[in-house]
């Protein structure tokens, strides 16, 4: 019996690392995953699909364009809006920014697998 084709997810991520990693994960989850190492990129991205991705996890302090730039854009943008965003970030004051950027969560660095899982899980199961 085949499993049932699970969501995708838009991983936003200027470090490599933490990018490849994750994408890793999710894939070994079942999810379907595309990656952007920033906010331009991302967009770009988003553009080219046929149907909006299930939940964004977005960074916020990268080049180009930055999680805030991407998430003022991404609110312009009417297929897009209502796309769940989970903040991942290193940043100490993580809530009040996830707040400001009306984030469906967030997820501080360094991530915690099973935490970040638990959050997407959440939140793919009501789209």
């Amino acid at each position: 019996m085949t499993r049932p084709e699970r969501p995708l997810i838009l991983v936003v991520e200027d470090d490599s690392d933490i990018r490849e990693s994750v994408v890793e994960v999710l894939e070994d989850e079942g999810y379907r995953v595309l990656a952007a190492a920033d906010g331009r990129q991302a967009l770009l991205v988003l553009e080219g699909l046929p149907a909006p991705p299930a939940l964004i996890l977005l960074d916020l302090m990268m080049p180009i364009m930055n999680g805030f730039q991407f998430r003022e854009e991404q609110l312009k943008i009417p297929a897009l809006a209502g796309v769940p965003v989970v903040v991942v970030t290193a940043d100490v004051n993580a809530k009040n920014k996830a707040d400001q950027l009306r984030a469906a969560a967030f997820v501080q660095k360094p991530l915690k697998i099973q935490t970040l899982l638990d959050i997407i899980e959440s939140h793919v199961a009501r789209a």
